[in-house]
C-alpha cells in the first residue's frame, strides 16, 4: 500500500478534559494549510470532535492548535431541507461508512438524507452536496463568530467573515470567506446563520479564504480552485501528501507499526501552518496580528516552542532545509512586526508555558547552515535581545530576565521557577552557540558561563534540581519530588529536574557521576503523584500514572529526551531498552497517543526513536543515538542523499552514542557511521 492509504487521521482523537489520548481532531488539509477541515460532533467547544459519537453538526474550518487555546477564523458548514429554523444543527451520520483522509472526507448525513464531500486547498476547499431525490428545498448553512455577510446574485458569490480581536494590542484579526457556487440560489437568513437555498439535488461550493481581503480571498480562489472540480483538488491533495509521506520508506512485518509511523508522519506535516498568501505579484504578504496591517514575508502559526524545539524542526532539519529556512524567516518576520520573537504563537503570541525555546529552533537553524548571511545575523540578534532585554510585557521575553540575571536563577516566587531557571540556561547556550557560529566570541564565552546556571538549584543533599527564594535558601525541608507543580511545570521534579539538555556531562558532574543510577531510580519509582491540598488534578497526571514506566512521563514533553540520557552517557543499551518499551504506548487508533500531541512534537518524538535518533540539545548538532524499532527504514534527506537503516545491524553494545547531523546528512547507511 502507498504510505497514504496507512494514515489513520482519527488517532489521538479521543479525549477529554480529564484525559487525553493526543487532543487531536482529523484533519483535512494540505501539508501545513493555511486551513484546517474537520467533523464538529459535540458542540461548539474546544473538545468538538469525538471519533465513537455518530453526530454531526457541521464540517468546522478551523486553526485551532490545542484544545487548551482557542480556535480563531473558525466557521461551520452544514445542510438541511430548509424545513426549520433550528440552531445549533445537529443528525445522526453513518460513522462507519465514513471517509476522513488527509485530502478528502465523504459521509452520509442521516437526517436530512444527503452525502457531503470535501477537498481542501491551501486557502480553501471543494465541497460537494448530493441529496437523495426525496424532499423539497435545499439549503447550504454557515455560522461563525461575529458573522459578517453579502450575496452577489450575478456571480452567486457569498462573501463572509468572521472577526477576533489580539488580545493584548486589541488589533483586529478577520478571515475574509467566499463561497461561490455554479447552481441557482437565493439569500436566506436563519438566526445567526446565513443559508443558500438550492433546488439542484447536487451542489459544489468553491470556498477561499484570506485574512487580508475579499479581494485576496477572490485571488485565492482563483490561483487554487478556478476550472477544477472535488475530483481534482482531491488528486492534487493526495499528491502533496505523497510528496511528504514518501520521504520515509519503512518496512517491517507488524502492518500496524506501519499505521502508527505515516499517523505521525502526517501529523508531523501539519504544524505549523502557513499565515501568508501570494499578492497579485506573487510575492509573501501576511496580516500583522499586532497592528491590524498588511506587511512583506512568510509567517506561520500555530507553535508552540516549549513542546516543538525538542522534536518537530530536529526532524524538519532532516527532511526539509528549505522549509525549516521559510519558517525561521516567518518567525523573524514576528520579531519585525512586534520587535519580540514570539514564545507561543497561534496567530498572536501567548504567554503558554515557560522560557523562550524559540531560541533553541532558530540557534539550530544557524548552527546547521539552514539559515545564513543577514537573515542569520538578523535572527541571532533578536535572540540576543531576549537574553539582554527585559520587555516589561507579561508573556514577551523572558520573564524576570534582570533578576534572573542578578541572581543566576529565579526565585520560588516566580511561577514554575525552576522550568524558567532550566529553560533560561539552556536558551544562553543556544545563544551562545549562534554565537560562536558567526564568529561572536565575547558574546559566546559570556553565554557559556550563563548557560551553567542550572548548576545554582541543585540540592546535592534531596539530589534534585529544585526551587530556592532569593536569599539562595531552598523551598522546604523535608522535599517530595513526587510533589506536583508549584516550581515545576505539569510534573514534579521527577519529570523535570533533569532538562539540562544541553550539559548532561555537567548535570552528571553534580551526580558524582551516578546520574544514570539516578535516572534507572526515575525509570522503576512508582507512577504516582501528590499535590497540596489546594491544587486541583490536571489531566498529565492521570497520564503519568496511566503509562506505568515509573516517573518517565513521556505523556508530556518533559520526559522526551529521558531515555535518552542513558545514550548521552554512553550506555546506549539502555536508550534502546526502554525506548522500546515507551513506544509501545504509540498506536494509530483514537486512544493512540500516550498524552498530548502538540503540534506534531510527540508524532515526531516516535518517528525519530523509530529512526534511533534523538536530537538531546538544539543547536548543538549532535544526535543521540539509539536502536531503530521499524526493521528498515529509507530517510530520502533534504538535499535528495538517502539515509538506509536496518534494524538487524545495529549492536546497542558496540556503537557510538552520537552521530553528527553533517554525517547523517551525507546519507548512506547509519550503521556504518555508528559501529566501533
Amino acid at each position: 500500500m502507498r504510505p497514504y492509504e496507512y494514515i489513520n487521521t482519527k488517532m489521538g482523537t479521543f479525549n477529554s478534559q480529564r484525559y487525553s489520548n493526543g487532543n487531536c481532531y482529523p484533519v483535512c488539509a494540505v501539508p501545513r494549510g493555511m486551513n484546517f477541515f474537520t467533523l464538529q460532533t459535540r458542540g461548539g467547544g474546544s473538545w468538538f470532535y469525538s471519533p465513537y459519537e455518530p453526530s454531526f453538526e457541521g464540517i468546522r474550518l478551523t486553526h485551532q492548535p490545542s484544545p487548551w487555546l482557542s480556535d480563531y477564523g473558525n466557521m461551520l458548514i452544514w445542510a438541511d431541507r430548509g424545513e426549520a429554523e433550528h440552531t445549533p444543527y445537529w443528525s445522526s451520520y453513518d460513522i462507519k461508512n465514513s471517509v476522513l483522509e488527509p485530502s478528502y472526507i465523504s459521509l452520509f448525513v442521516q437526517r436530512d438524507r444527503y452525502t457531503v464531500e470535501l477537498a481542501p486547498t491551501n486557502s480553501g476547499a471543494v465541497l460537494r452536496f448530493r441529496f437523495h431525490k426525496e424532499g423539497g428545498a435545499k439549503r447550504i448553512l454557515f455560522g461563525c463568530k461575529n458573522l459578517k455577510y453579502s450575496f452577489d446574485q450575478s456571480d452567486r458569490r457569498l462573501k463572509m467573515s468572521t472577526f477576533d480581536v489580539n488580545p493584548s494590542t486589541k488589533a483586529e484579526l478577520v478571515e475574509y470567506i467566499i463561497a461561490e457556487s455554479d447552481s441557482v440560489c437565493e439569500l436566506e437568513t436563519v438566526r445567526d446563520h446565513v443559508a443558500l437555498r438550492f433546488t439542484d439535488d447536487e451542489i459544489s461550493l468553491r470556498i477561499a479564504t484570506s485574512y487580508i481581503s475579499y479581494e485576496q480571498a477572490a485571488l485565492n480562489l482563483e490561483r487554487e480552485l478556478e476550472g477544477k472540480t472535488l475530483e481534482d483538488v482531491r488528486t492534487e491533495g493526495e499528491r502533496l501528501w505523497d510528496d511528504k509521506l514518501s520521504q520515509i520508506v519503512v518496512e517491517d512485518e507488524d502492518e500496524k507499526k506501519k499505521t502508527t509511523f505515516y499517523s505521525c508522519l502526517y501529523r508531523f506535516n501539519l504544524w505549523p501552518i502557513k499565515f501568508y498568501e501570494l499578492d497579485a505579484d506573487g510575492s509573501p504578504i501576511h496580516l500583522n496580528t499586532h497592528t491590524g496591517g498588511v506587511a512583506k514575508g512568510y509567517l506561520y502559526t500555530n507553535n508552540g516552542f516549549w513542546d516543538t524545539f525538542r522534536t518537530v524542526y530536529p526532524l524538519l532539519s532532516l527532511l526539509d532545509r528549505d522549509l525549516y529556512a521559510e519558517i525561521a524567516e516567518g518567525f523573524y518576520n514576528y520579531y519585525v512586526d512586534t520587535g519580540w520573537l514570539p514564545k507561543w504563537v497561534c496567530p498572536y503570541n501567548f504567554n503558554c508555558m515557560p522560557g523562550m525555546l524559540i531560541e533553541a529552533t532558530m540557534s539550530d537553524a544557524i548552527v546547521k547552515e539552514i539559515i545564513k548571511g543577514e537573515l542569520a545575523e538578523n535572527v541571532f540578534r533578536a535572540m540576543l535581545k531576549d537574553g539582554e532585554c527585559d520587555s516589561g510585557i507579561k508573556g514577551v521575553g523572558r520573564i524576570q530576565l534582570s533578576l534572573y540575571r542578578k541572581l543566576g536563577y529565579l526565585p520560588y516566587d516566580v511561577m514554575e521557577s525552576v522550568n524558567e531557571t532550566l529553560d533560561n540556561s539552556f536558551g544562553d547556550f543556544a545563544i551562545a552557540k549562534a554565537a560562536e557560529k558567526l564568529g561572536h566570541a565575547d558574546i559566546a564565552k559570556r553565554y557559556f558561563e550563563y548557560s551553567a546556571n542550572y548548576r545554582n538549584l541543585f540540592d546535592k543533599e534531596a539530589g534534585f534540581i529544585r526551587g530556592k527564594d532569593e536569599n539562595g535558601n531552598f523551598r522546604e525541608e523535608n522535599f517530595d519530588p513526587f510533589l506536583w507543580c508549584n516550581d515545576y511545570t505539569e510534573g514534579s521534579a521527577w519529570q523535570n529536574a533533569f532538562g539540562v539538555y544541553h550539559d548532561i556531562k555537567g548535570l552528571n558532574e553534580l551526580y558524582e557521576g551516578k546520574l544514570s543510577e539516578k535516572i534507572d531510580e526515575l525509570m522503576n519509582a512508582p507512577a504516582i503523584f501528590r499535590t497540596k491540598h489546594h491544587a486541583g488534578m490536571i489531566h498529565e497526571m492521570s497520564e503519568l500514572a496511566a503509562g506505568g514506566y515509573g516517573q518517565c512521563a513521556i505523556s508530556n514533553q518533559p520526559s522526551f529526551h529521558v531515555p535518552y540520557i542513558y545514550g548521552a552517557l554512553g550506555e546506549s543499551a539502555k536508550t534502546a531498552y526502554h525506548v522500546e518499551r515507551l513506544a509501545r504506548l504509540f498506536d494509530g487508533s483514537p486512544e493512540g497517543y500516550p498524552g498530548d500531541e502538540d503540534n506534531g512534537s510527540m508524532s515526531a518524538w516516535y518517528i525519530l526513536s523509530c529512526m534511533g535518533l534523538y536530537q538531546m540539545a538544539p543547536s548543538d548538532p549532535n544526535y543521540v543515538t539509539s536502536r531503530p524499532l521499524l526493521d528498515k527504514i529509507t530517510v530520502t534527506l533534504s538535499g535528495g542523499k538517502l539515509l538506509s537503516i536496518n534494524k538487524e545491524e545495529f549492536d546497542v553494545e558496540n556503537m557510538k552514542f552520537t552521530v553528527p547531523y553533517d554525517e547523517i546528512m551525507d546519507g548512506g547507511n547509519l550503521w556504518d557511521k555508528l559501529k566501533k
